[in-house]
């Protein structure tokens, strides 16, 4: 039954359902350390539970310009390799289980969101892009000019 629970969030003035599975908390955390020299969708890092996190800005990862983080903000926490993230997200709005099977993504998708989406899920009337957080967490090479 967990299969089907989803923590339903905004990112990028879009709402997106992540598997339960692949989250460890929603927390609220107060303003990140910038890391000088670090990819740009790293917006900083936090402590939480005597432990190090990365704070991964969403928007970067898919084309957009970096979000202002605010202190107080609430973040998605992850772990990947080993290695714990956070993500921002614009809302947290829901954790629910949702009955409707995963589809594969019926329309084009700009490149950004295509990398991170694993596919679609109804969700009472409206469709959901499913993410794999992971997929925020390495950005794809950069091709030489």
């Amino acid at each position: 039954m967990m299969e089907k629970l989803y923590l339903i969030a905004r990112i990028a003035d879009t709402r997106v359902a992540l598997r339960s599975r692949a989250i460890n908390s929603v927390v609220t955390v107060g303003i990140p350390v910038e890391v000088p020299g670090a990819p740009p969708h790293v917006a900083g890092l936090f402590a939480l539970r005597s432990r190090v996190f990365t704070l991964i800005d969403p928007h970067v990862v898919i084309g957009l310009p970096p979000v202002p983080f605010a202190a107080g903000q609430r973040v998605i926490v992850i772990d990947v390799a080993d290695h714990g993230y956070a993500l921002l997200a614009d809302a947290i709005e829901d954790v629910c289980f949702i009955e409707a099977p995963e589809t594969r993504v019926a329309s084009k998708l700009l490149p950004g969101w295509a990398r991170v989406a694993d596919g679609m899920i109804e969700h009472r009337g409206a469709s959901l892009l499913v993410l794999d957080p992971s997929h925020f967490i390495t950005l794809p090479a950069l091709k030489a000019a």
